[in-house]
């Protein structure tokens, strides 16, 4: 027999023969105390933990693929089957599916100009008679509201999850934000 072969069947036998043992340590029917099905429960879990101690003091995990590595959580539950591998392929080269950059592109803009706005009227509360910048600061973010608003109107059609959806921005709201600050 090849190595592999016995590795392979060595493997299978140690497999039936912990399947035999944890069907061993299983409650029986029967007993239904609680303090006895705690007890059962604690002696199983200490045999899976003396198979474990004993398969590493044997060095059957020293050659694992992956070893030292953080556990690859990439699997995302909410995710379509179908999708997985493409979006695992967007991922791995550091890309992103088109709605998440939009995203992304949406709130960078937003907080610039929010930036240039709070700036502005620090500037127009330390100076008043500066009132013409601060309107034409407004005036600036104003229309930067309109573009940022066609943008969001479109990210909300191509967002996939309707909860991801953003809300339209309104002057009024993001006025009053930066005066109570």
């Amino acid at each position: 027999m090849s190595p592999s072969k016995q590795d392979k069947r060595r493997q299978e036998e140690r497999l039936k023969r912990l399947k035999w043992d944890l069907e061993e340590h299983q409650l029986p029917e029967d007993e239904s105390s609680e303090a006895a099905r705690a007890r059962r429960e604690q002696e199983r879990a200490d045999l899976i933990e003396r198979r474990i101690q004993e398969a590493m003091a044997n060095g059957e995990f020293d050659d694992l693929r992956g070893r030292g590595q953080p556990l690859p959580f990439n699997t995302n539950p909410y995710l379509d089957p179908a999708q997985e591998l493409a979006f695992g392929l967007l991922q791995n080269n550091g890309l992103a599916p088109d709605w998440i950059e939009r995203d992304k592109e949406i709130r960078q803009e937003l907080a610039a100009a929010r930036d240039r706005l709070r700036l502005a009227w620090q500037d127009y509360q330390a100076h008043p008679a500066s009132e013409a910048t601060w309107k034409a600061a407004v005036t600036q973010f104003a229309e930067a509201l309109v573009k940022l608003n066609r943008k969001i109107d479109h990210f909300n059609l191509i967002v996939p999850i309707p909860a991801n959806q953003r809300f339209r921005l309104r002057l009024e709201d993001e006025l009053r934000r930066v005066q109570q600050v």
